[in-house]
């Protein structure tokens, strides 16, 4: 895991643009960056095709977007011309009004590029999308994926999850990047983890539950919070609240009991 976060670190360098000092830029190939707001966790990607500019999921917080827009301009000198989702939560959809109304055309798909591959999928939510950008080896996965969080695979279970996963890694080849929701940039090894990892959590929670534990009792269990740690790639100390821990095992209890 070190080696590939150190790769990522060394070959793409993120700069802060001189007229757009909020926005971090992390250049991926000369056709694509991971834009993202100092002050707002969603990645969004940016695509030059031959068709126009395209951003994946932008937005940075709505005091950013017009900071957002002038670093399109200071990367390209082109106004954005589509844009695409990887769901339609407003931290990652808020964004779509204020690019169309700059004459943006919002996209259902990625059917109108060769340079960009789309996967529809249940995962996050009942309708997920994930984006492959060919030139940059890239993969913008949205929610299904995040470093800087728990995995939240409650519209699809863990089996709308295990296969969303799966058609991921078919995905480009074993150096693409893969581009959370939030957080850092990782490989497929760290991918794969991440399935392993949410797939411990399950099982673990499952025979607590039928150890007859609430989800206050699971919440103090030894392993489950091991298991729990093994999601905090960045090794924050503040993770995640007590109150979105039992949260998190709440929602997973519900999924359990779905059956999916």
């Amino acid at each position: 895991m070190k080696i590939t976060l150190f790769f990522i670190a060394i070959i793409y360098s993120t700069m802060t643009l001189a007229n757009s000092g909020s926005i971090l830029a992390t250049e991926l190939s000369k056709e694509a960056f991971i834009l993202k707001s100092i002050d707002y966790g969603t990645n969004i990607g940016l695509f030059k095709t031959t068709k126009g500019i395209v951003l994946v999921d932008p937005m940075p917080g709505s005091k950013n977007l017009d900071t957002l827009n002038n670093a399109v301009k200071d990367l390209y000198g082109e106004p954005v011309k589509f844009i695409l989702n990887t769901h339609e939560h407003s931290d990652h959809s808020g964004g779509n009004a204020y690019f169309v109304e700059k004459g943006g055309i919002l996209l259902d798909d990625a059917g109108n590029f060769t340079e960009i591959h789309g996967l529809l999928a249940k995962s996050h939510t009942v309708e997920d999308k994930v984006f492959f950008h060919k030139k940059s080896n890239s993969i913008f996965a949205g929610d299904i994926y995040d470093t800087s969080w728990h995995p939240t695979f409650y519209a699809g279970g863990l089996s709308g999850f295990n296969n969303t996963i799966e058609a991921i890694l078919k995905l480009g080849n074993e150096e693409s990047i893969i581009v959370p929701g939030h957080g850092k940039p990782t490989s497929k090894a760290e991918l794969r983890l991440f399935r392993e990892n949410t797939s411990d959590w399950v099982s673990r929670v499952k025979k607590l539950k039928n150890d007859g534990m609430t989800a206050i009792e699971i919440k103090n269990d030894a392993q489950i919070k091991i298991i729990l740690e093994r999601f905090n790639v960045e090794k924050r100390t503040d993770f995640i609240p007590d109150n979105a821990f039992v949260r998190f095992i709440e929602r997973t209890l519900s999924v359990i009991e779905k059956g999916v």
